[in-house]
């Protein structure tokens, strides 16, 4: 009797190192799963959710994963996980722990609402903002409110959740820097810094030339001269523009964002703006320069005297 039961126990070792093996195995070989990213929904039963990452063929690997399941405590949460390169015990981990896929949406600066909208139309959030209509402020615009970063969300998080949040931040920004705004800058209140800002984004063709460029817009201002800036009346053909301002788009007056013929800043500002533009825009003064042109090296040519600027366009632009 002694000798039977030595033995069955030793069947049930072998058997048991047998199964062990392969078990243990199933659970940490990796790249197995057919589905790279999964969404699991609310109320979702873990074997169902195993079943579907898994695809098991066979009842040895169905009888893996209720073992598995029969052995190992935790609620699975509900969201969008990553599997590739992971194994079964390292999805199980992560289900448990919620650690759901983070995604990442860039607004570079220059960005308009047009380009916004289609990022978000693009992305895996959720688009209650259309157009920026989300925004709110004391401001006549939502135009050029929000910082351009990057930013990070999960998946069918509300775009308004990030956007508001940048927006508040930026006029906190905003407003810290008009506090200190010099006496000889000619803007009258935020809402024309933020306007101006975003021109000198467009224009710059480098950080080191922002105040530069200010400083040439806020001596027009000062003087009551026209800006005369090319994507102002960029903006005010979106989103039909066609990519060639023609001779017929400089003289529209139509046009209110058209600087070569209003004689003041355009309503609302023409793009995002980053810090350093907005920083450009309120702490510069007016400088002895009134014209600037390209030079195709990335930045531009400043002049003092109209005759000069003719110049430098015949040097840089009608070659």
């Amino acid at each position: 009797m002694k000798f039977l039961i030595l033995k069955i126990l030793l069947i049930l070792s072998i058997l048991s190192i047998s199964f062990y093996g392969p078990y243990k195995s199933f659970l940490s070989y990796k790249n197995t799963f057919e589905t790279q990213v999964i969404y699991i929904p609310k109320g979702l039963s873990k074997l169902s959710i195993l079943n579907e990452i898994c695809k098991s063929n066979n009842y040895i690997e169905d009888l893996y994963l209720r073992l598995f399941l029969f052995l190992n405590n935790g609620n699975y949460q509900a969201g969008e996980y990553h599997l590739n390169g992971l194994s079964l015990l390292e999805i199980n981990n992560n289900l448990i722990k919620g650690n759901t896929v983070t995604h990442q949406l860039s607004i570079i600066p220059g960005m308009n609402k047009f380009d916004i909208n289609k990022l978000l139309n693009d992305s895996f959030l959720i688009n209650d903002c259309t157009f920026l209509s989300c925004i709110t402020n004391t401001l006549n615009f939502n135009e050029g409110v929000i910082a351009p970063d990057t930013y990070f969300y999960k998946l069918n998080m509300k775009a308004s959740n990030l956007l508001i949040n940048s927006s508040d931040n930026f006029f906190k920004f905003s407003n810290n820097l008009w506090a200190n705004k010099p006496d000889k800058n000619p803007l009258k209140s935020i809402e024309e810094a933020l306007i101006l800002a975003s021109i000198i984004e467009k224009e710059a063709g480098n950080e080191s030339e922002k105040s530069l460029i200010a400083a040439v817009f806020l001596k027009r201002i000062s003087l009551g001269m026209k800006l005369q800036a090319d994507p102002t009346i960029i903006y005010g053909l979106l989103p039909d523009f066609d990519g060639d301002i023609k001779k017929s788009d400089i003289y529209d007056k139509n046009n209110l964002y058209n600087t070569y013929a209003i004689n003041s800043l355009p309503p609302t500002p023409i793009a995002t703006s980053s810090k350093s533009s907005v920083r450009a825009a309120i702490l510069s003064i007016p400088g002895d320069y009134l014209y600037f042109v390209a030079n195709k090296k990335g930045s531009h040519y400043f002049s003092k005297t109209y005759k000069e600027h003719l110049e430098a366009v015949k040097l840089y632009q009608l070659q």
